[in-house]
């Protein structure tokens, strides 16, 4: 992205398990708090003992009876971090939004990792159990994956490109990466991007326990349970989320006098080819969708000044991050603070890229590093600094975030200060 056009994040969204608004949700994370519980439905304890659940989340103060009746619950979320987002960038109604900018000129790009999960599941109960031959006719609209893009879309009457990226845990991340390419070859004017996920089923959650995935023991605490970079690690804990950035051209941006937190001058992809759960031990995959992302970026990795880690807590995909980022950053890696907020928010799945970027932004703008939560015994091998349960101040002029996924799917942005007015 050197050289090229310049992107700016003008507004911001996100609904996570402290709550609604990006506010809620870095309080939470710079103060230390964990949002992770043992899971309230006693059936999905039985796969998943603890979660990070968004369990404060009600769509009624935001939706209307209609939309919540038609939409699965990882579409409601993304709607009101999209409502967020856009109010937080200066358009608080879909008339607002169309009046600065045509609606054929306006994108949606979102990440999402399996759609309404909730919905689909809820539809094969009925037939498999005889209760009903019959499902209700918006089984499909709710479930499919780009019901949330659609949901925004109709909402706000946009027309431009709306695309949805289902690429495991590196969607939102994609979603973001990819939208900047719409900017930059001037196929839109702005570009909603982000994540939306709810994966709090049965079949998912009993898929990722076999996998080996998902924390299944730990502390007396359940809220230490996401152990990122410890040598404790026992897997992941599930969350659920949604979050939205709104891009826009620097030009644009200023001429409509936006406020501009961060800029997005880099992004990565690659897949490991390597296999279908597990990461490539040497993180091959991984290292070069970070320096593809430093390359596009005109950047060495000199120049980052903190990283936020993907660092999920399982064994395998901790210690590979943790090879790819010595190959990438090389000695200078012991230099870089590199923190997971996983610990606080467990794994958002296909939020993960999209509101661990918010959390860089937010780094960068207060200069305050979060903390890497219940990392008590940091494996040999992790970087020096995971900036360990407690967060501290620091200047940050630019931020790399990463995002690994099953199928070997890696995204990478890079977030730097926002340019001078």
């Amino acid at each position: 992205m050197a050289n090229q056009t310049r992107i700016v994040v003008t507004g911001m969204g996100a609904v996570t398990p402290f709550g609604v608004g990006v506010p809620i949700f870095w309080d939470g994370i710079v103060t230390g708090q964990s949002a992770i519980r043992q899971t309230e439905d006693e059936y999905l304890r039985g796969w998943a003992p603890v979660v990070a659940a968004a369990t404060s989340f009600d769509p009624a103060p935001y939706l209307d009876k209609k939309q919540i009746q038609n939409s699965d619950r990882f579409t409601q979320m993304g709607l009101v971090a999209a409502m967020e987002a856009l109010a937080d960038a200066g358009f608080p109604s879909p008339e607002a939004l169309r009046g600065e900018y045509d609606p054929s000129r306006i994108g949606i790009s979102i990440g999402c990792a399996f759609g309404g999960v909730q919905t689909l599941e809820d539809g094969a109960a009925r037939l498999s159990s005889g209760r009903s031959s019959r499902v209700g006719p918006r089984l499909v609209p709710k479930s499919i994956p780009n019901a949330a893009g659609a949901s925004i879309a109709m909402h706000y009457g946009i027309q431009g490109s709306v695309m949805t990226y289902s690429t495991a845990c590196a969607s939102s991340a994609n979603a973001i990466g990819e939208a900047s390419y719409w900017l930059r070859l001037g196929e839109a004017d702005m570009v909603l991007a982000g994540g939306a996920e709810c994966l709090f089923s049965p079949a998912i959650l009993a898929g990722l326990r076999a996998a080996g995935a998902l924390a299944t023991e730990g502390p007396e605490s359940f809220s230490e349970w996401s152990r990122p970079f410890d040598k404790a690690r026992t897997g992941m804990v599930m969350g659920e989320g949604a979050a939205m950035l709104v891009l826009e051209t620097l030009e644009r941006a200023q001429a409509r006098g936006a406020h501009i937190y961060a800029e997005l001058v880099g992004y990565g992809s690659s897949n490991d080819a390597y296999h279908e759960t597990s990461p490539d031990p040497k993180g091959r995959g991984a290292t070069l969708a970070m320096s593809k992302a430093l390359r596009s970026a005109g950047l060495s990795a000199n120049d980052i000044d903190y990283i936020n880690a993907h660092a999920t807590a399982t064994p395998a995909g901790d210690l590979a991050e943790s090879a790819a980022l010595r190959e990438t950053f090389g000695k200078h890696i012991d230099e870089i603070p590199v923190s997971s907020i996983k610990g606080a928010v467990g794994h958002m799945l296909g939020t993960a890229g999209a509101i661990e970027s918010i959390a860089c932004i937010q780094a960068i703008r207060t200069e305050t590093l979060p903390p890497t939560l219940n990392c008590h015994d940091k494996e040999e091998l992790a970087p020096k600094d995971v900036v360990p349960n407690v967060s501290r101040k620091a200047k940050i002029t630019r931020a790399l975030s990463s995002s690994f996924g099953f199928g070997g799917q890696n995204g990478v942005v890079i977030w730097q200060a926002p340019p001078e007015a």
